[in-house]
């Protein structure tokens, strides 16, 4: 008759009534191999009528053993504590228990509670203790084994473009190269959904709203929450790349976008405002110290005057304290370093009108050859389908001919978005931003505090503040228009000057 497992000693068949468990356990790769749970369940029923034992208990998962944390080994720990009048647990093998030390400690630690397999044999004593532990060692080396060749072939999957997991929404997954294809249901309102945040810079609580009236849910049909449409705008998957394990990869996949408009969805996504509330500190996050580098923060003082001081981040510091009423008069010198003339204002714009003639002939005519360059593309695709149909292509031949060509199509039409983009703006907007420079200095003086740090913030990244000196770096083009003012040299060649 056939020995039963003991950690402790050779056990011969039991008498009848010895109560235990069973646990049964499987992996997808394992259920492949033909270890089902149901012909595990059937193996320990049969092995408990032979031996005399009464399973009181079956637990069943599909859980890999790798790791500590298994809810039905859990719940059957939990279950041997309070029932003590179990004494053993049946599995159809010991690597069905654990496979991973943590676990394999506790099980050993039973007291008064049999370990017994119904497939494996082991001598008593401590040669049989013996051969448990390395029968767990070997366990767990098998499945770090198993895990570092998994890694392994997903980074090869990786590197020629397949990407190794569940498809994101707006995908569906294929057996073929290039595992991914566009979700015929989703794909169409994925791309709407970046020109929309693209070109308006709508909020997610928008988008949120947007989503749920357009139909575009979660592959269950719920609704799309922030987070996730957060996640989705920033996913290089959707213009062709991917990223895994740290590192991002070219996919071979058809891109939803082009790479120029998930770019400005990124710059929408990271703009920053600053609100300013009646008891904010209105210059705060603008000032640096000039003489260590670091942030000037605010305080009250007397609950009625507003102090910048240096945060001495980096020890003492010569920085004064500087009151607000003051400081706003002091930082009048920003707004007045780029205040221009009325004649200088109005020979800006007959310039600026002469370059955008100019450039909007060299963009037409650049548009007018991408878009010819685009149908030719589009018909070799449509020519190659129609041969691929045909039976004149191989289809393996055409597969890697409509990527090249859809690469091809995707760089063209980034391009087009890039000059559509980088449009020169309205001729009245450079108009009315000229005479706000004008009048700047005027109306900076008759603004509060408030108003006049929203006006700096519009002007310069930041400024650097001494006791004798104020240094604004200004954000483009206000950075050339204070070096113009400065220097008086509007005009040594078109180009340096817009």
């Amino acid at each position: 008759m056939e020995a039963i497992i003991c950690p402790d000693r050779l056990v011969e068949p039991m008498p009848k009534s010895v109560k235990a468990v069973a646990y049964i356990r499987v992996s997808s790769l394992e259920q492949e191999k033909g270890y089902s749970l149901d012909a595990q369940r059937q193996c320990l029923v049969d092995y408990a009528g032979t031996y005399g034992l009464e399973i009181v208990r079956t637990f069943a998962e599909s859980h890999s053993a790798y790791s500590p944390g298994r809810p039905e080994f859990t719940k059957m720990l939990r279950f041997l504590e309070e029932h003590k009048e179990v004494e053993a647990v049946l599995a159809y093998k010991l690597d069905r228990l654990t496979r991973n030390m943590s676990d394999h400690a506790i099980l050993s630690e039973l007291r008064n509670v049999r370990i017994i397999s119904a497939t494996e044999t082991l001598p008593e004593g401590a040669s049989g203790e013996l051969l448990w532990n390395m029968n767990a060692a070997i366990s767990r080396f098998y499945s770090a084994q198993l895990a570092e060749r998994t890694a392994l072939g997903m980074i090869t999957k990786c590197k020629k473009g397949m990407y190794p997991s569940l498809a994101p929404l707006g995908y569906v997954n294929i057996k073929e190269d290039p595992a991914l294809a566009p979700d015929p249901l989703r794909a169409d309102m994925i791309r709407e959904l970046f020109e929309l945040h693209a070109r308006t810079g709508a909020s997610l609580a928008c988008l949120v709203d947007w989503a749920e009236k357009r139909g575009l849910t979660t592959r269950r049909g719920g609704k799309l929450r922030s987070s996730a449409l957060h996640k989705m705008l920033q996913n290089p998957i959707y213009y062709g790349a991917f990223r895994w394990a740290g590192t991002e990869y070219e996919g071979a996949h058809e891109p939803l976008i082009s790479k120029a408009l998930f770019d400005r969805c990124q710059r929408r996504l990271f703009e920053k405002t600053h609100v300013v509330t009646k008891r904010s500190f209105p210059y705060r996050g603008l000032l640096t110290c000039g003489y260590c580098g670091c942030k000037l923060t605010a305080a009250y003082a007397k609950k009625k005057y507003i102090y910048y001081r240096c945060t001495h981040g980096r020890g003492p510091c010569a920085q004064e304290y500087i009151r607000q009423d003051r400081l706003g008069e002091r930082l009048a010198s920003v707004v007045d370093a780029v205040h221009i003339t009325s004649e200088l204002a109005s020979d800006l714009v007959q310039l600026l009108m002469d370059r955008e003639a100019t450039q909007a002939v060299h963009r037409r005519n650049r548009l007018s050859g991408l878009e010819n360059q685009l149908e030719r593309v589009e018909h070799r695709r449509e020519t190659a389908y129609s041969d691929k149909a045909d039976g004149s292509i191989d289809p393996e031949r055409w597969v890697r001919m409509d990527r090249k060509w859809a690469a091809e199509e995707m760089l063209i039409r980034g391009e087009i978005e890039d000059l559509e983009e980088s449009a020169e703006p309205q001729m009245d907007n450079v108009k009315v931003t000229l005479e706000l420079l004008n009048r700047a200095p005027v109306l900076y003086r008759r603004q509060t505090d408030s108003e006049r740090a929203r006006f700096l913030r519009v002007l310069v990244w930041n400024i650097l503040i001494t006791r004798g000196s104020v240094e604004p770096v200004y954000r483009r083009p206000f950075e050339l228009i204070a070096q113009g003012a400065k220097s008086a040299n509007w005009y040594p060649r078109q180009d340096s000057n817009l």
